[in-house]
């Protein structure tokens, strides 16, 4: 190893946690630069070896993900592991063995930003010895002549099934082959999915089965043999298979005594006699059951009425479940089994970091040691290496270590009833040390919008506007995800109707409540909560001040047209017709594109000339209509970026822009402001 990286890595390790206390400033909270924001995190991704003798990181350099393997005792670097070639990056890394890591690769370019997977596996050993490449494109062998059987290219992308616990040489992977689109590879649609046993080493495969639909993904056993299958239709149906053994043939699984819906399997049990699965009780929240395979019998583990499962935690062995995660508002542990030691073990740390969330991200085969990443709404999160035995947490690492939490504001859970009355929950970010009332106010839509969701978590772009003087509105309207089945579908063909309604009433009820100034308010999202802020400005023109789309849907037919939910999913039309409906008029109706007129507010839009999800075309339509009526408009499209803004001098380009607007509009140099009204 060359001291240069040695010096980097104990740089990251050590004094770049000093950083977080440069910013004291006696108490005062600070105008913090906007790189502080948009810079991108320096670590992630800490896991523990399964013997506990080694830590791997992932970590920043010069823009692009590296990882090094440390010695868990000494803490000092053992190995740095990078990917060749401009643009390339880990991705994710995994313990295969106490020796041998395998990793992902993500790509980027000049001309897009965007950080896609490549579908690649790479094989290194802790010492950085035997790094070869051992799936993916470019893994096919060189062809001689000779009668040997060389390894060809898997022109396709993957999914890593099982570790095949006991086996030190081999993983089993799901392989998903690709289709060649115009010039580009994406995965096929319509192709079935091979089960693939893959020597880390070697990067030879050996197909051991397959699995029974398009795009399927599969559940092991204990054995490490394929027995669910879970897929979606085109129809955008569920597709549930099942094997009875690894010898058994593929059979359509259904449950006729469970009165829910939704069947997902989760897990099978240590002795393979059972699976845990979720399903919706009675089209309302999930639950957690466990069933038994041969007599069919079902025992209900955990419902909670008002909020989906988010998660759960595992056992040491990772066969039983001991505990199940939920947010209604803030995180909470139902710990299912008080007694098991890791539920208990996890009660501790919850209690030692109070205020903070703790997810346990890796343990030791023995369970002796384990990962802990320690969150909460101001802090991106501090990773600790946990000791079973002498309950020391000792810190190893921060994933952005120039954060301070005490600099950054309070999110508050919040919940408001709507005009039909119905309970919507999201969260309130206030300024920090303001009066928190009669504040310039950001209502901040998320995008998806559909099974996606709003968290208590650290987001920088809230924190950035909070700083900024903002208050900022995050809602779980409906459509969004983790709330139940009809919270979820009570969305579907609802875009810019109730949707926007249940959003709408979150803002009047803000200003109600005396937080929100009602003469500075401004509706900003990206994606769907691009569509969301021009539509708000549609349907309420005396609301909202100013709006700001990014990267926003405004022409709802031309999703049919455009864009790669129709063009590359097997169920992309069938979920468009679910989720934003197929009538043209109504559909015209729902777009900002065809309702220009109605809006009053000042308007920014944003958008990145190499998306693919909502495609420059939709601004470019939306730039029309808004010149044919003559309504003035500012505008940044970034011509390297897409659905997303991954560069971080494209982000200060971009927040720079929003920050501007903002504050002529809503801030300090608006004109309400400046008016004293």
């Amino acid at each position: 190893m060359n001291k240069q990286f040695k010096l980097v890595l104990l740089t990251i390790l050590v004094g770049l946690f000093l950083a977080s206390n440069l910013l004291a400033n006696n108490g005062a909270t600070p105008q913090l630069p906007l790189e502080y924001f948009v810079k991108l995190s320096d670590a992630r991704s800490v896991k523990i070896s399964p013997d506990g003798k080694h830590l791997v990181v992932i970590y920043k350099k010069d823009g692009r993900d590296l990882f090094a393997i440390l010695d868990s005792q000494t803490m000092n670097p053992i190995s740095a592991i990078g990917v060749r070639g401009s643009g390339g990056s880990v991705g994710q890394v995994f313990w295969a063995n106490n020796e041998r890591l395998v990793y992902t690769v993500t790509k980027s370019s000049g001309s897009n930003k965007t950080t896609y997977s490549t579908g690649e596996l790479f094989g290194v050993n802790v010492d950085g010895s035997k790094h070869t490449i051992i799936f993916g494109y470019r893994s096919g062998e060189k062809q001689t002549g000779t009668r040997l059987k060389k390894k060809k290219a898997d022109y396709g992308n993957h999914e890593i099934i099982d570790y095949l616990e006991g086996d030190e040489r081999h993983i089993l992977i799901s392989f998903y082959p690709w289709k060649l689109f115009g010039n580009v590879w994406r995965q096929n649609p319509t192709a079935i999915p091979t089960i693939q046993k893959l020597n880390i080493y070697s990067g030879k495969m050996k197909k051991v089965g397959y699995l029974p639909s398009a795009g399927a993904r599969a559940i092991t056993d204990s054995e490490g043999a394929v027995r669910f299958s879970v897929a979606v239709d085109k129809n955008n149906e569920r597709v549930i298979h099942y094997k009875k053994n690894n010898e058994s043939e593929w059979e359509l699984f259904s449950l006729d005594t469970l009165t829910g819906s939704s069947f997902q399997p989760v897990r099978f049990s240590k002795d393979d006699g059972r699976i845990y699965f979720s399903a919706d009780v009675d089209g309302g929240t999930n639950a957690l059951y466990s069933l038994n395979l041969k007599d069919k019998s079902i025992v209900k583990i955990f419902h909670d009425e008002k909020v989906d499962i988010a998660n759960y935690m595992f056992d040491f062995s990772r066969r039983q479940i001991v505990a199940v995660y939920t947010q209604l508002n803030l995180p909470k542990y139902h710990y299912i089994d008080k007694s098991d030691p890791k539920a208990k073990l996890h009660q501790q740390l919850m209690q030692a970091f109070a205020g903070s969330d703790v997810v346990l991200t890796s343990a030791t085969s023995d369970g002796g040691k384990m990962i802990a990443f320690v969150y909460s709404g101001n802090n991106p999160g501090d990773y600790y290496l946990f000791d079973t035995k002498t309950l020391a947490a000792d810190y190893i690492i921060s994933q952005s270590s120039w954060v301070d939490p005490n600099h950054l504001s309070t999110i508050e859970p919040i919940e408001y009833v709507t005009r039909d009355e119905v309970t919507i929950h999201g969260y309130l970010t206030r300024p920090k040390n303001s009066q928190g009332k009669k504040l310039p106010t950001v209502v901040l839509p998320h995008g998806g919008p559909h099974g996606v969701r709003d968290y208590w978590q650290y987001d920088w772009e809230v924190q950035l506007l909070a700083n900024r003087g903002y208050a900022v509105l995050q809602v779980n309207f409906r459509g969004s995800g983790g709330f139940g089945e009809t919270h979820l579908k009570a969305g579907y063909g609802k875009w810019g109707t109730l949707m926007q309604d249940d959003i709408t009433d979150a803002t009047r009820w803000l200003v109600k409540q005396g937080i929100a100034d009602p003469r500075r308010i401004c509706i900003y999202g990206t994606s769907y909560g691009g569509y969301a802020a021009l539509m708000g400005s549609v349907r309420e023109p005396d609301l909202y001040q100013c709006a700001i789309g990014s990267a926003g849907v405004y022409d709802l037919p031309m999703l049919y047209e455009e864009g790669d939910i129709a063009k590359y999913s097997l169920s992309g039309v069938a979920f468009l017709k679910d989720a934003v409906g197929e009538n043209k008029e109504d559909l015209r109706s729902r777009s900002p594109v065809h309702n220009v007129k109605k809006i009053k507010a000042n308007l920014l839009i944003v958008h990145g000339a190499r998306d693919e999800r909502a495609p420059i075309e939709q601004a470019e339509s939306l730039k029309d209509a808004l010149d044919k009526v003559n309504k003035p408009y500012e505008w940044l499209e970034m011509g390297n970026e897409g659905h997303g803004y991954y560069d971080v001098n494209n982000r200060i380009k971009v927040y720079a822009k929003i920050l501007e607007f903002l504050d002529k509009n809503i801030g300090k140099n608006s004109t309400s402001q400046a008016s004293g009204k």
